[in-house]
């Protein structure tokens, strides 16, 4: 009888794990979204300066004339 409730114990301890992992997973899946997102949001930031530098550099040519 003690190792049929033991063994339900490590049965029940075994689901708490899985669900735990499982939430980590889906944790860890969500901040590598954030990140992707952010990364990105970098990238686009770095290209409209590099327009915007692009853009000053050609007013200062035309002011210049």
């Amino acid at each position: 009888m003690a190792r049929v409730v033991e063994g339900m114990r490590i049965e029940k301890l075994n689901l708490v794990i899985k669900e735990l992992v499982k939430e980590k997973d889906e944790e860890k899946e969500r901040f590598n979204r954030i990140n992707a997102g952010l990364l990105a949001e970098k990238e686009k930031d770095k290209v409209d300066k590099d327009a915007m530098l692009q853009i000053e550099a050609m007013l200062t040519a035309t002011v210049r004339r």
